[in-house]
């Protein structure tokens, strides 16, 4: 993905079009086609299996990949070992608390140890965690757990009223066309998928005309994005006066706050839809149309809630989000502890699934930062230029001034002064060249009188 990415940047947009829809091609052979549509077909049934017949569900998977990983994966049979566990002591599912938990620095310390001997490296595919906490992991998963992804993200559109093929127009974190390019199209049209990916560098007052009117033209079905993202385009339409009616906003990968959803659906005339993943690929969560709670995708992964010492908690009672996934046999994750703090619930929801639910996650509240231009970039946006970089620990932004970040860097012993070439750069691409910035490298970084961690504090005022 790095040399394609290399060579779409470099190319006129003709060209770049071109490309986009060649990789676009290539994604939904691997990942869509009749594999995608049988797993959707299987999850629409399986969403209103009853408590048993999930929890039936559940440990049958669970059985088969504890065995795998106790077979295959030369980090599981060492810890398993370590803790005189085997597969045959998993009889039902409380008994994965027998099972040690797995820490993001397990992870990291692991590495290719994690990876399954019955999957060859080259044939699975590679992704990072968001980097929200500054630090980064690999993760490889393979094809079906790929599937079943694209196949669970469906079936919560499907939850909103989109239908596969409805016109999607998309506010993520890539980079669409150049962050310098000053008039339209900020825009390319993956006419594959029918989503219409659109600049989340272009979001100032500016360019936000030329959005709205290539938005009506598209006429997508719904928006998807992240929350800031989407309500930077609503706070537009206020400001306006006006309206963009949809079926449906969705949103991941940042918190979403209440006044941001109130103001995304009085703009776009439609309900807000969130959800919530992880590249570790240990917990997939869902709204309906019934709740602003989340339905954890129980075929995805078995989830827990633990204290601080790893012992699971009474439902309802708050913890430490841990899963364990159900599909991804390449580079399985058994008992991964997160670092949000959730609830869990199975009791019916008002939609009629029994599928667990959790009230929200307790994250962190990160900051837009407001470039000198006047452009506004989101959190999740200024995640990407960290995601390749494993020897950062932990990091946080600064916004200081109109025109100065200040990055605050964890390093390892690995760090290399290319690291913060590429990390300066990167960042400049979303954020422009007259942005000053700034490394400071330092032992740890604070957390807030809560415990929390702030990943972006902006002290500059929004324009709009």
């Amino acid at each position: 993905m790095g040399k394609l990415q290399n060579l779409y940047d470099k190319s006129p947009y003709v060209a770049q079009h071109v490309l986009l829809n060649l990789y676009a091609c290539r994604i939904h052979v691997e990942r869509y086609g009749k594999p995608f549509h049988a797993a959707l077909e299987e999850l629409t049934k399986t969403q209103w299996y009853t408590p048993d017949e999930i929890a039936a569900y559940q440990l049958e998977r669970l059985k088969k990949i504890v065995k795998h990983a106790y077979e295959t994966v030369p980090f599981y049979r060492k810890r398993f070992d370590e803790y005189q566990v085997r597969p045959i002591d998993i009889k039902n599912l409380s008994d994965v608390a027998k099972l040690p938990i797995l820490t993001r620095e397990d992870v990291r310390s692991a590495g290719d140890q994690l990876i399954s001997s019955k999957y060859p490296q080259n044939k699975l595919f590679h992704g990072h965690t968001s980097g929200t906490t500054g630090s980064p992991l690999s993760c490889y998963w393979d094809k079906h757990t790929c599937i079943y992804n694209n196949a669970a993200d469906w079936r919560q559109k499907i939850w909103a009223g989109v239908q596969y093929g409805d016109g999607i127009a998309m506010f993520l974190g890539r980079t669409i066309v150049p962050t310098n390019k000053t008039s339209p199209p900020l825009w390319q049209h993956d006419r594959i998928h029918n989503m219409l990916w659109m600049s989340s560098f272009h979001l100032s007052e500016q360019y936000l005309p030329y959005h709205l009117e290539k938005l009506r033209s598209f006429q997508p079905a719904a928006i998807e994005g992240y929350p800031s993202t989407t309500f930077i385009l609503a706070r537009y339409l206020k400001k306006i006066g006006q309206k963009l009616p949809l079926k449906a906003v969705l949103t991941s990968s940042e918190t979403l706050l209440p006044q941001q959803r109130e103001l995304i659906e009085e703009s776009f005339e439609a309900p807000v839809f969130d959800f919530y993943g992880m590249a570790e690929r240990v917990a997939f969560a869902s709204q309906c149309a019934e709740a602003h709670e989340y339905h954890l995708n129980f075929e995805f992964a078995l989830n827990e809630v633990v204290d601080n010492n790893g012992f699971p908690v009474e439902q309802g009672k708050e913890g430490y989000l841990v899963g364990t996934s159900l599909l991804n046999f390449g580079m399985p994750f058994i008992r991964y502890q997160t670092s949000d703090i959730t609830a869990l619930d199975n009791k019916q929801c008002a939609c009629g699934r029994y599928m667990p639910r959790f009230k929200g996650i307790t994250t962190k509240d990160e900051d837009i930062v407001v470039t000198p231009e006047g452009k506004l970039v989101s959190s999740s946006v200024l995640t990407h230029p960290f995601k390749p970089l494993d020897a950062i620990e932990e990091s946080q932004i600064i916004q200081e001034k109109i025109d100065l970040l200040h990055i605050k860097i964890v390093r390892s012993q690995n760090y290399k002064d290319s690291d913060s070439a590429h990390l300066i750069s990167a960042l400049h691409e979303r954020v422009g060249t007259n942005m000053k910035i700034e490394l400071e490298f330092v032992e740890s970084i604070p957390r807030t009188k809560s415990g929390k961690f702030r990943w972006v504090i902006s002290k500059v005022p929004l324009p709009l």
